[in-house]
């Protein structure tokens, strides 16, 4: 009898530090108590399906995120194409890239291949352009901004403060807002940021032309 009543106690006694053990971990772990989730975390997660490349680096369709895509909406609504102008390939993206290719008589796909990119291209204005920066970091730029080595900018002499470009030069796109005004050299239509240049592979050039698509 004595042994029974000392192992039923031994039991209890067992189990009892098994919970308790059980609370402390939760408790540590961030938990909220047994049979519930812990809080969410408030640091984002990384999310796969979002690609920060360049536009061309891959063949764009419904479905894909990324900068890639961001560029393709801006490079649409130069087109008159409206599309949101978020990171998402939605089916309205879709519609508006199938028109497009309509328009310079490529398949309608709705997919982006190098065909498409070229007919980007084609469409886009040619005009001379030139870089500045060094010398002037530091300054406000005409529409109120700090100019730094890292900013990515553009300056026109008239289009509005704020106003989306996407540029296009030897394969290379990258979108930018008009930030200051000029340039004031020449027959020049566009004077890019030291970091833009140099995200185009314009800086060695200096002064030549490239492509534009202005939304408008």
């Amino acid at each position: 009898m004595y042994r029974g009543r000392l192992t039923g106690a031994l039991a209890v006694f067992m189990v009892c530090s098994s919970l308790a053990w059980a609370g402390v971990a939760t408790a540590g772990s961030g938990g909220v108590g047994t049979g519930e989730s812990p809080p969410p975390s408030s640091e984002p997660s990384a999310d796969s399906s979002y690609q920060k490349i360049a536009f061309g680096k891959r063949d764009l369709r419904r479905g894909h995120r990324g900068n890639d895509v961001k560029t393709l909406t801006w490079l649409l609504r130069a087109q008159s194409l409206y599309v949101p102008t978020g990171p998402d390939f939605i089916g309205q993206t879709e519609k508006a890239v199938r028109r497009f290719q309509s328009s310079i008589g490529v398949s309608t796909t709705g997919v982006v291949r190098k065909s498409t990119r070229k007919g980007f291209a084609r469409r886009m204005r040619i005009h001379r352009a030139t870089w500045y920066g060094p010398g002037f970091w530091g300054n406000r730029t005409a529409c109120g901004q700090r100019l730094k080595k890292t900013t990515i900018g553009v300056a026109h002499k008239k289009l509005p403060c704020g106003t989306k470009v996407t540029f296009a030069h030897r394969g290379r796109w990258v979108r930018a807002r008009v930030i200051d005004r000029g340039p004031y050299n020449g027959n020049y239509r566009w004077d890019l940021t030291r970091r833009l240049a140099k995200r185009l592979g314009f800086l060695r050039v200096g002064a030549g032309s490239l492509r534009a698509a202005v939304v408008r």
